[in-house]
């Protein structure tokens, strides 16, 4: 019979069995075996073979364990490395032990539940930010902003009836201070959800984004893109081009940015923002999110590529500029 059916079929159990049983017969047998053979005279010798056999015997065995527990320490290092929220080594499905293989799929098939199951809760936990920033930014715009734009009116119905010129300048003061006012909830309504993403759809939310503040020139570049795309996908890209932009102007002190959008005939997109920043090292940012971190907003960015099946890549050095690179498929967006 193929010895390799033994040594794929036995499990490490078995296998330790069979080769102690092996050990301990031929010790059995070959110990009085010899003892009958020799006479008084040899007992030196007899004593010396005993101690190399046991020697022999312990050495081998040692060997045996070390060669059928091999499978289980790989396993062990495998299982050592999951972290968290990272692309989760899988265990080789290809062990000879029977055991080992049952167990490393076991192990596989719970990382898999336990990844389907995080994503799910990430899911679940951005949806739900997203329609608390959609009402927040709904009662900025529709009570803040309407109770400020009244008292602006006021000031000024107020400022017809008065005279007095130094009222005059007072009044005048205030309302300017409720205009900036206005104008800060109007840009913190529009930050916390951007009416134009949901009444028109993700370039002209781009378009909106980029011509935002008066820090460094932003390009928008949009290829093959003709209609809207599904909101998850759209909600996901803004959401990932406002980081960008974000940390290009705060950190990166970037003078120009370049966004370009996209299709690929119906079955993917693909959006690249690159800044001519200070740019960094993306190796000394750390793999999981940890609040007051640096790479928080990038681990952001992945996770909502994630979600949608997607990836992004940052490419970065310092002193050379940032490009973060996300392409999210568009067919299984459709059929989730």
């Amino acid at each position: 019979m193929n010895p390799g059916f033994w040594h794929r079929n036995l499990t490490t159990f078995q296998k330790l069995v069979i080769a102690n049983s092996a050990i301990i017969i031929v010790g059995a047998v070959g110990g009085p075996l010899i003892t009958l053979e020799v006479t008084r005279a040899l007992l030196p010798v007899l004593l010396i073979f005993l101690l190399g056999g046991l020697i022999t015997i312990l050495v081998v065995n040692f060997l045996i364990l070390r060669v059928a527990f091999r499978p289980l320490r790989e396993l062990e290092s495998t299982m050592a490395a999951v972290q968290p929220g990272v692309n989760e080594p899988r265990a080789r499905a290809d062990f000879a032990d029977p055991d080992v293989r049952r167990l490393a799929s076991l192990f596989n098939s719970m990382l898999d539940r336990l990844e389907e199951e995080r994503l799910q809760v990430a899911e679940r936990v951005m949806q739900a930010q997203e329609r608390e920033r959609q009402r927040v930014a709904r009662e900025l715009h529709d009570q803040t902003g309407q109770t400020l734009t009244h008292e602006i009116i006021s000031l000024d119905l107020l400022l017809e009836r008065t005279a007095d010129s130094e009222a005059r300048q007072q009044i005048e003061a205030v309302k300017r201070t409720l205009e900036q006012t206005l104008e800060e909830v109007h840009r913190m309504a529009q930050d916390l959800r951007p009416s134009v993403l949901d009444d028109l759809g993700l370039v002209p939310a781009l378009r909106t984004l980029a011509r935002q503040g008066a820090g460094p020139e932003v390009r928008l570049q949009v290829e093959g893109l003709h209609g809207r795309l599904p909101l998850p996908i759209e909600t996901a890209l803004y959401r990932i081009a406002q980081e960008a932009l974000i940390n290009a102007v705060k950190y990166a002190r970037a003078a120009h940015i370049d966004i370009r959008l996209e299709a690929h005939d119906g079955t993917g997109v693909r959006l690249s923002v690159r800044d001519d920043g200070v740019g960094f090292d993306p190796r000394r940012l750390p793999a999981t999110a940890e609040p007051g971190r640096a790479g928080l907003g990038l681990f952001g960015m992945r996770e909502r590529a994630t979600l949608l099946h997607g990836t992004l890549e940052v490419h970065s050095q310092p002193a050379k500029g940032t490009e973060i690179i996300v392409q999210l498929p568009l067919e299984e967006t459709h059929a989730a």
